[in-house]
């Protein structure tokens, strides 16, 4: 139990870190950056561990209001099956809306991928990531 204590806690140590490397900007600064970091990287997993419908929980309501999870899965069945998540960097913020390079790992190595968020009450939903521009709003 002790060694899965000290496990999370490096792993969320390195998340941190993750947020907050690379890029030049000040945003990585931005309290709101290991917001949008957090949930790109839970989506990330989730979407390694239930595909489409795992992605669709971290969805702003202008996508899922466009598109079921189902149209999710065939916009997004060409890329690349992200099976982790690497880091989150160059975040830029513009008042409720956001970008991010999501660096997600695949079986054929690293993706650097640009994503969208968007503000929605106290967190922060995606509106775009590769595949989905069908359903982006």
């Amino acid at each position: 139990m002790i060694q899965k204590l000290l496990l999370a806690g490096a792993l969320t140590a390195a998340a941190v870190t993750g947020f907050a490397c690379g890029g030049d900007d000040d945003a990585n600064d931005d309290p709101r950056a290991a917001q949008v970091g957090a949930v790109s990287e839970n989506a990330t997993y989730a979407y390694a561990d239930d595909g489409a419908a795992g992605l669709y929980d971290y969805l702003a309501t202008d996508v899922t209001d466009k598109c079921t999870v189902e149209q999710v899965q065939a916009d997004i069945k060409d890329e690349p099956a992200a099976t982790g998540w690497r880091q989150t960097r160059d975040f830029k913020f513009d008042g409720d809306i956001a970008t991010a390079t999501v660096i997600v790992i695949t079986a054929g190595g690293d993706a650097d991928q640009e994503w969208s968020f968007v503000k929605e009450g106290d967190s922060w939903r995606i509106t775009s990531v590769p595949g989905l521009e069908d359903c982006a709003g």
